[in-house]
């Protein structure tokens, strides 16, 4: 296969850029074909990952944190269709949060991680296509490969995105930290939700959830019966939690035991329409991406991933 490798080399505080010398040496050691190449402030990971795949590169190595991977799946697809439906993604971790991985079980060591996408099976998994609101009130597409929120985590992400604090905390503290910052500015919302299987929900939110795998949030257990390939995401809104009951509640996130509580609806479905009268960020896999009203809809069997 015609490798490339894409690189985020200030992902998770400039550690890429470690992982990749031990990926490089074990990619040599087999002497497999590649082509190394890092995004810069003009070229993005998904500019890279799409002009790769129009070149003939069939196998797409991504080096980064949920953001870069995530950047890089999007690459893969173009007017809503797979470039070509042979290229195939793997993951490795360099980030702060490394969610993704944790449920497709590649390791945070890259020595391991490398021979495990070396040595694995490509299977399909879907993802879940956002259309959401631009500032200017036009609408855009992203696809998520992780997990999508709005509501409070739009804020959360915001801050930490723009936080220097990743490089010496590491990830799951950065976001545990700006989390708690967020429970007292974050005034709750009411927002509308017209699910797939016909329901509706109209309430004040704290936050809601659409997830294709299980985590985010640096280790948060969102969705433990998330599947990456059955044709659903998993939706969970968080009702109208206060302070002291969100924190109380943190304990069962961590232990994949929210949707055990009683202000929390969770449902498996296949698409989701969400609307408000106020301003609610959207977060896709770790990235601002515009606001309600937005929709999302799973893409069965949308790309290939090898690890």
């Amino acid at each position: 296969m015609k490798a490339k490798i894409i690189l985020n080399p200030v992902s998770g505080g400039g550690v890429s850029t470690k992982v990749w010398e031990k990926v490089k040496a074990e990619l040599d050691n087999r002497k497999i074909d590649y082509h190394y190449e890092e995004t810069a402030p003009a070229t993005s990971a998904l500019q890279i990952s799409s002009r790769a795949i129009k070149d003939g590169f069939d196998w797409i190595i991504g080096i980064g944190g949920d953001g870069t991977l995530s950047n890089i799946v999007n690459g893969f697809l173009e007017n809503g269709k797979p470039i070509n439906d042979k290229a195939i993604f793997s993951p490795i971790p360099a980030g702060r949060g490394n969610d993704f991985v944790k449920t497709v079980k590649v390791s945070t060591d890259p020595a391991i991680a490398i021979k495990q996408i070396i040595d694995g099976k490509v299977r399909k998994i879907d993802l879940v296509e956002v259309e959401y609101t631009k500032t200017d009130k036009s609408k855009g597409i992203y696809y998520c490969l992780n997990l999508a929120d709005f509501g409070m985590g739009g804020e959360v992400v915001y801050k930490v995105n723009r936080s220097s604090l990743g490089k010496w905390l590491g990830g799951k503290i950065v976001f545990l930290f700006y989390t708690f910052v967020c429970l007292f500015t974050y005034k709750n919302k009411f927002i509308k939700l017209k699910l797939g299987n016909g329901e509706s929900i109209e309430a004040k939110c704290r936050l809601v959830v659409c997830a294709n795998a299980e985590f985010a949030g640096g280790g948060m257990w969102f969705a433990p019966k998330a599947k990456l390939d059955d044709g659903q995401m998993d939706v969970l809104a968080i009702k109208d939690v206060g302070v002291l009951e969100t924190m109380a509640k943190f304990s069962k996130l961590y232990k994949g035991k929210l949707l055990e509580e009683e202000k929390v609806t969770s449902r498996q479905i296949n698409s989701l329409e969400a609307n408000s009268d106020e301003d609610v960020f959207i977060d896709v896999d770790g990235e601002n991406m515009g606001q309600l009203p937005a929709k999302f809809t799973v893409v069965p069997s949308c790309i290939s991933i090898r690890c």
